[in-house]
């Protein structure tokens, strides 16, 4: 893959920091996002080695005002963004009537994504890329999670209705639906978990491995590597898709 200039949110842990140490290391210039100024320096600092440049753009992603002012703004000065990597999210539960926590998840998972691309889009060349990434929960249910499943079912929406929309620019629009990736999000998620069933972390971590057919987690690695595939001028000809990457764990739904 050629140098490009690649934005990615959620840069600050998980995917999305895989995704940029990846990128850095083909020398791409890379804008990274997130709201954890600290978590973004230290990536920041680690893709400096490889990458052309490196700007940090601390910004909350459910403040549309704001992405379009700080992420938006650098995308003007930038003038030419070659692909957008929309890795930022939470996955918290929440009880069916909880307002609350509905309007939080759904603002930063899917308001999120859409004040992202809306900020990045005037800046995005033709034959550009975008990656979202949802979540297995975006094609299946889960107990207690009825926001999360909402906003990642709603980030695969986007993705194929938004890849129509940009086709006639040769702009691709592709998904990714991960499940098990061995992040702090999943640990955070799964420590949660254990505290409300009186068990340890390690039992739930045990348990998810022997569900797995091939019994193991996902590396965040192993989703970088799907999402600079879909970057690549290789992938030009896919659009519009979700892609499942989960160890065989929904036995291909």
């Amino acid at each position: 893959m050629t140098s490009k200039t690649i934005v990615i949110t959620g840069a600050a842990q998980g995917i999305g920091a895989a995704a940029g140490r990846l990128l850095a290391e083909q020398g791409n210039t890379l804008i990274l996002a997130d709201r954890n100024l600290d978590g973004l320096e230290e990536i920041a600092a680690s893709c400096r080695a490889g990458a052309a440049e490196v700007h940090v753009c601390p910004v909350d992603i459910a403040d549309r005002a704001v992405v379009q002012s700080a992420l938006g703004g650098l995308c003007r000065r930038i003038g030419r963004i070659d692909a957008l990597v929309n890795a930022a999210g939470i996955a918290d539960e929440n009880e069916p009537d909880d307002a609350a926590a509905w309007d939080r998840i759904i603002g930063i998972n899917l308001g999120g994504t859409y004040n992202t691309t809306q900020a990045v889009l005037p800046y995005l060349a033709d034959g550009g890329r975008i990656v979202n990434v949802s979540s297995i929960l975006g094609r299946a249910g889960k107990i207690r999670n009825t926001a999360y499943c909402a906003s990642k079912h709603g980030v695969l929406g986007f993705t194929k209705g938004l890849a129509l929309d940009l086709a006639a620019r040769k702009i691709t629009v592709n998904a990714i639906l991960p499940a098990w990736v061995d992040t702090p999000m999943l640990r955070q998620e799964l420590a949660r978990q254990a505290s409300v069933i009186g068990t340890e972390t390690g039992n739930l971590l045990r348990n998810a491995r022997r569900a797995i057919p091939l019994r193991r987690l996902i590396e965040a690695d192993e989703t970088a590597a799907l999402i600079n595939f879909l970057l690549s001028d290789a992938a030009s000809a896919i659009t519009a898709q979700g892609i499942t990457i989960d160890a065989g764990f929904t036995c291909g739904v």
